[in-house]
């Protein structure tokens, strides 16, 4: 098989990956949780088609279901992905060192884009964060425990989900900087991706250049739905997120 041919195949998997992933991340599981307590969640509080909304209008059990659904709705796409690219010898693709990491990341990207506009519900989404922590436990989990401790601490400190979103969300992608930096990768002689395996500990760190510029490309998406949160936090206007009591 020539090499423009090759080329070709790889691009193709790579428009499948994405595509994969959009249709995933297009279940919009906050408005089948809204649907399942009769109402369009997008109707109510905040408007917003995510977790945090369905925790201030249905209850906090529900918010709380509607997040860890968003999460895994990131995180196991990305994790199906590699497991097949990982074990599954597809001999007429690109020899590029980095290709399932690429696979990953445009899965992740595809999820993350039908999240915020699926298709199965007028493209009227979310924004996007417990997507972005799916993927950032899958590529790299210590990162996300760290950003995660910041999100909360700054949760009981003011209250509002969407300061911790646009503070926690940046911090995870600098956090992302460091083994990449550091080369972490060799130093401890695991790869994930390329040879290694994804379940050992001693991968927590792994991350390389593609990582980074997929985190970089999610993170600023999550910052670009906030947008008018970050206006009415300017503006002292943005209120206290409060989850209804079950």
């Amino acid at each position: 098989m020539d090499q423009q041919t090759i080329i070709l195949l790889t691009v193709l998997f790579c428009l499948l990956m994405l595509v994969f992933g959009y249709l995933v991340g297009s279940i919009p599981t906050s408005i089948i949780i809204g649907r399942l307590h009769g109402i369009d969640i997008r109707q109510y509080g905040s408007h917003n088609a995510g977790g945090t909304n369905v925790g201030r209008v249905i209850g906090k059990k529900a918010g709380i279901l509607t997040i860890v659904l968003d999460i895994l709705k990131c995180f196991l796409p990305c994790l199906i992905v590699f497991l097949i690219f990982n074990y599954v010898d597809v001999p007429f693709l690109s020899g590029y060192e980095h290709l399932k990491e690429l696979f990953v990341g445009l899965t992740a990207t595809g999820v993350c884009l039908g999240h915020t506009f699926p298709l199965y519900a007028g493209f009227r989404g979310g924004k996007c964060v417990a997507c972005f922590a799916g993927y950032i436990i899958f590529v790299s989990p210590l990162c996300f425990v760290l950003a995660c401790a910041l999100f909360f601490l700054l949760f009981f400190l003011f209250r509002k989900v969407s300061l911790s979103s646009v503070i926690a969300v940046p911090s995870a992608l600098l956090l992302l900087f460091v083994p990449m930096i550091l080369d972490l990768t060799v130093l401890q002689g695991i790869d994930q991706f390329n040879g290694g395996t994804y379940f050992s500990p001693d991968c927590l760190l792994h991350l390389s250049y593609v990582t980074v510029i997929f985190a970089f490309l999610l993170a600023s998406l999550v910052i670009i739905r906030h947008l008018g949160n970050i206006k009415r936090l300017e503006k002292g206007e943005e209120p206290e997120t409060h989850f209804k009591k079950d």
